[in-house]
């Protein structure tokens, strides 16, 4: 049976960071002005009506998804038991185990590697994610929130979306922690809920490959930055040399479209659906179609923080990768076989004006 809401103690906007501004959600189908109920959003325009799912309300829209919406916020809410009873990493273990279906080795993997990504965030908060610290920033794709916690830990009160909302009751938990209250929802990419040019910070980390619809998406970030707003993206490189990242399968990339979900299932026996690699030049493409910002693209080496949680095999493999990636003959070559690529960068003021 599908659950909407639940009596729950909520923290109000008397408890945030008074000194970090707080973005308000409209309808992301018409952008109008929506009035709060006791167990969910209406649109005053359009009248639609957006359920309240563990705390969060869910404006995802009728778009193609690789997630099941009903049963997704049934997971939300087990997840919120799971947390209070058994605690964080019990419930991000949970999600491997019950939602991805993965061995239980994998489970306590993945559960290192999500707990490992804070510190790495933080870290990185220092480096190549500088710009995006202009307030109010928003993460498209929160996932399990470890951007989140790595932003809560600089005093940001953390506004995001996902398509997941079992993944932002993690993440909802996690920021809790840090004493931040977050600002989450649950939503699609390619239909934020946010007013035009409300943000001066956009950061959406490995989401773009799996979106329905990648030229919306970027046009939906072009729409809601402010001008001057800074934007950070990562995502695999599709002409990688590396296993396809998402189901280990070699070449992927290589293979026309049309073959590449067939050789995925051959080789792995899983489905292909909502992974789609974009190379260099066709993120470039879709830049150009989508509202005419400039991507800034780099291929960096691979943290030492995640390299630690490899096998040995695969560890010194990355750190050779890393070594070549230091050589000017990398630097020609990486659209053609580098493992994943950054992609910077800001709005520019005249743009703003011609819209």
């Amino acid at each position: 049976m599908e659950r909407v809401s639940r009596t729950v103690t909520a923290i109000g906007p008397e408890h945030l960071d008074k000194t970090s501004p707080r973005l308000n959600w409209v309808c992301p189908r018409c952008r109008g002005v929506l009035a709060k109920a006791p167990e969910s959003y209406r649109c005053e325009a359009c009248a639609g009506n957006y359920p309240i799912v563990a705390e969060m309300p869910d404006f995802r829209i009728d778009q193609p998804a690789w997630i099941d919406f009903g049963r997704d916020r049934d997971r939300a809410f087990a997840i919120d038991e799971i947390v209070r009873r058994d605690g964080l990493e019990a419930a991000i273990f949970d999600v491997f185990k019950t939602s991805r279906r993965f061995a239980e080795q994998k489970c306590h993997f993945r559960t290192r590697q999500v707990q490992a990504g804070a510190d790495k965030y933080t870290l990185q908060l220092d480096g190549w994610l500088a710009d995006i610290q202009a307030d109010p920033v928003i993460e498209v794709g929160i996932g399990p929130g470890q951007l989140a916690v790595a932003l809560a830990r600089r005093g940001y009160v953390p506004h995001g979306i996902d398509v997941s909302m079992e993944w932002l009751a993690v993440a909802k938990h996690w920021v809790r922690e840090q004493g931040v209250e977050p600002v989450f929802a649950g939503a699609m990419a390619e239909g934020l809920p946010l007013p035009d040019a409300s943000v001066r910070s956009y950061v959406s980390l490995d989401v773009i490959e799996h979106v329905g619809d990648q030229g919306h998406y970027l046009a939906e970030m072009t729409r809601i930055l402010k001008p001057g707003g800074h934007f950070a993206l990562v995502t695999p490189n599709r002409y990688s040399l590396s296993p396809e990242p998402h189901v280990g399968v070699w070449g992927v990339g290589y293979l026309p479209r049309p073959l590449q979900a067939k050789w995925v299932r051959m080789r792995a026996g899983v489905s292909y659906d909502f992974n789609r690699l974009l190379s260099v030049w066709e993120l470039q493409k879709l830049f150009r179609e989508s509202g005419g910002l400039v991507p800034q693209i780099d291929f960096p080496e691979i943290a030492e923080a995640e390299i630690s949680l490899f096998g040995p095999g695969k560890a010194k493999l990355a750190r050779l990768y890393n070594q070549l990636s230091r050589t000017a003959l990398f630097r020609l070559i990486a659209p053609l076989g580098g493992a994943y690529y950054r992609v910077t960068g800001r709005k520019p003021v005249e743009l703003a004006a011609a819209e």
